[in-house]
């Protein structure tokens, strides 16, 4: 069977119903027909895909706008502030609250999960997700401000269960937003106007699993507070090396909470803040059997034997961030202030003497970044044809490292390790300064035709001095009431991490067992990209709805993340150039108590010769780089997810999979994993306590069919690690609402 035609089966199911209409305490309103029977409205469905066209300049007119509308509140500061960020000419993609609750573990889940039923983006390791095959660097916005770049470790940014709607933005962003190559994700968090209740949840299963959490929300006299927490254990913290159905050392001990508050003044003034933390600590799964690479007759190890599935490696990670911002609405003139904090660290802890023996050293990596930042956005509805926006972008952020490696020297002869282990300690730290400036214009030229123009000019002060313009462009035509096309154009400037190594890192390490191949180490650079986007959305009939979208790149300095060491912390490398292309089809289907979603996207990529961070790699491989296209490493030919829902009495019956050709694998990424295509489904059971409360019961099986397939081979261009997809699992729980 082809890869095509596997997709194509996928292509059959999912999809997800809502639950009943909330009352105002937020729990589901006792109905006798399900919610989605009464509207054909596209953000009722599972997952919705817009094309943002507007008839008129007055209404907001995106795909987030709607959600929020419909799932978040109908305020009319929410709608103000949804008319300072626009999507006109961008497709979207729009996922709710009560959807994220059908899909499999529901707000159980991590949100990387959730981003899965998005059209073009694929699942990966340790938390890790693709948006049209590039690495794992798109970025959050979360109430209209952009979320700071932390350390790409395994915890997730944003906490599944504070989210009302999430709306992907991909292609050629508006010149509002920055760094939108990879993506942007827009969230917008649960309110107590939303929520006016609380919920205690306990979910729990395979692999030891023990998930109690909690949420609370409620508003008064203009004061809305919300906010949850949960603590996650279990045996399957990490990716499992082996196909085996459980790992070996793999425990986990997870904790997050996210607070809101807000205050609306007399004056349709706005105060609100938002606060996260996250604190995760990991142990790092065991592979046994492996044997040593290195001889160590001539050191302390002689006639040593240890075993492998006895190491003891553990990491631990931390974030935490807060927003404080003030908007306001003033006639025809919109703004939003915003400050932002983030803090992040890693700690890696080696299996010291373990480590030594299969690998040759043995590093305590902490690494750390800290920003701080400004946001600021206006809008002014200008006239009947013209809404202006501008505003400015700055943040600082000093990041660094405090690490402790053991290696052994080399005897110059025999090319073996000697003696006794060797301290090498490397501490750094670098302060950054990145600053953007827009102005744009949506122009409404006809009641059908609409042009979203723009200048964003960026600019970085760091290991690289570096700034850009880039010029935006979209046009949205809408063909009829029911068909509309866009197109889009956008230069990109989007830097690496402020996290790498230094050349002095680098040289340290001469002579020893953790010597490079070669020591070239380039600075990494920012990638400057143009991207074009086209497509078409239509509504073949009440509650059917399709979207097609295509897309190319070029790149300059494309940016590539790898594992580079024990330590499971990604750093960045640029390729000298690179390109992909590719589109997306989406679907989506609503009828009653039946409703149905599918997302296929084909894609290609090449890239070309290292441009920094050369030492990572051996030198056949720089050397076969440098002569040969080569895919990406995240790349896979075809990606899908699709879904199923159904609503029956008090019940609700889902079935959702994924799809994934398999990414790149071998020498210079020339090969290629296995397809995985893991079917997942789960019942829902609601039903009233007392009058303002509700019970509700839930079981979920992961990868029904138990398929044991591996989602990287560890032998592509950064990567290190085996790591299997996640086997079949049993879930269930129980959730309180009052």
């Amino acid at each position: 069977m082809t890869r095509f035609s596997i997709a194509i089966i996928t292509f059959a199911v999912i999809a997800i119903p809502e639950t009943p209409a909330a009352d105002s305490s937020g729990n589901p309103a006792e109905t006798e027909a399900p919610a989605l029977a009464q509207t054909s409205d596209r953000d009722t469905s599972p997952v919705s895909r817009e094309a943002t066209p507007t008839a008129s300049p007055a209404v907001a007119g995106s795909a987030t706008e709607e959600a929020a509308a419909v799932t978040v509140t109908a305020s009319e500061l929410e709608d103000s502030r949804l008319q300072i960020s626009p999507d006109a000419g961008t497709s979207t993609y729009t996922i709710t609250d009560q959807q994220i609750k059908t899909i499999a573990q529901g707000e159980n889940t991590s949100f990387d999960n959730v981003l899965t039923r998005a059209p073009g983006v694929s699942d990966d390791t340790y938390g890790a997700i693709h948006f049209r095959n590039e690495d794992p660097y798109y970025r959050y916005y979360v109430n209209g401000t952009l979320l700071p770049s932390g350390i790409n470790g395994f915890s997730q940014d944003i906490f599944t269960r504070s989210v009302a709607s999430s709306t992907v933005m991909v292609g050629a962003l508006s010149a509002q937003y920055p760094e939108g190559n990879y993506g942007l994700v827009d969230i917008r968090t649960k309110t107590g106007e939303g929520v006016s209740g609380g919920t205690a949840t306990f979910y729990g299963g395979s692999y030891t699993t023990l998930q109690p959490s909690f949420s609370f929300g409620g508003s008064s006299q203009g004061t809305d507070v919300y906010f949850s927490g949960s603590y996650l254990h279990d045996a399957l913290g990490l990716e499992n090396p082996t196909p085996h159905t459980t790992a070996i050392h793999d425990d986990t001990d997870q904790y997050r909470g996210v607070a809101y508050l807000s205050h609306q003044f007399q004056n349709s003034g706005r105060l609100s803040m938002i606060f996260s933390a996250a604190y995760a600590d990991y142990e790092i799964p065991n592979t046994p059997g492996q044997v040593p690479t290195l001889d160590f007759s001539q050191t302390n190890l002689a006639g040593v034997h240890i075993n492998s599935s006895k190491l003891n490696e553990t990491q631990n990670e931390q974030t935490y961030w807060g927003i404080i911002a003030y908007q306001q609405t003033v006639d025809d003139f919109s703004f939003q202030l915003s400050q932002v904090n983030r803090w992040s660290t890693v700690t890696f802890v080696p299996d010291i003497k373990g480590d030594l023996f299969f690998n040759g050293v043995a590093a305590r990596v902490h690494d750390f970044i800290m920003t701080n930042g400004i946001q600021a956005d206006v809008s002014y509805q200008w006239g009947d044809a013209h809404v202006v926006r501008a505003g400015v972008l700055a943040d600082t952020s000093k990041a660094g490292a405090n690490n402790n490696s053991f290696v052994y020297a080399i005897d110059p002869v025999t090319g073996n390790p000697v003696g006794n282990p060797i301290e090498i300690d490397d501490e750094h730290s670098k302060r950054a300064y990145g600053y953007g400036v827009y102005l744009q214009d949506r122009w409404q030229l006809t009641e059908k035709l609409t042009l979203n123009y723009g200048l964003r000019f960026e600019g970085l002060r760091a290991y690289t001095h570096d700034d850009a313009l880039c010029p935006r462009l979209n046009i949205v035509y809408q063909l009829d009431k029911d068909t509309g096309i866009h197109a889009g154009y956008a230069r990109y400037f989007d830097p690496p991490q402020l996290l790498t190594v230094t050349p002095g890192t680098v040289s340290r390490f001469n002579g020893t067992t953790n010597a490079p191949d070669q020591d070239t180490n380039d600075p990494v650079k920012v990638e400057k990209s143009h991207y074009f986007d086209a497509g078409i959305d239509r509504e073949i009939t009440q509650g059917f709805k399709v979207g097609l979208d295509a897309y190319y790149k070029i790149a300059k300095n494309q940016i590539e993340d790898g594992q580079f060491g024990a330590a499971n912390i990604s750093v960045p490398f640029n390729y000298r150039e690179a390109s992909m292309y590719g589109a997306e089809l989406s679907a989506d289907y609503v009828n009653g108590p039946l409703s149905a979603f599918l997302n296929f996207s084909v894609s290609d990529t090449w890239a070309k010769g290292i441009a920094s961070s050369q030492f990572e790699l051996d030198a056949d491989e720089l050397a076969a780089l440098d002569k040969e296209n080569t895919h990406l490493d995240a790349q896979q030919y075809y990606t899908a997810s699709a879904g199923v829902a159904y609503r029956w009495m008090d019940f609700v019956f889902h079935l959702d999979a994924l799809y994934g050709d398999g990414v790149r694998a071998g020498f210079i990424n020339k090969g290629k994993v296995q397809p995985h295509y893991p079917v997942n489904l789960g019942v829902q059971y609601h039903f009233k306590v007392h009058s303002g409360s509700d019970l509700a019961l839930r079981f979920d099986v992961i990868n029904l069919f138990d398929q044991v397939y591996i989602l990287n081979d560890g032998t592509s261009v950064g990567e290190g690690a085996v790591k299997y997809g996640h086997r079949r699992a049993l879930y269930g729980g129980i959730s309180y609402s009052f």
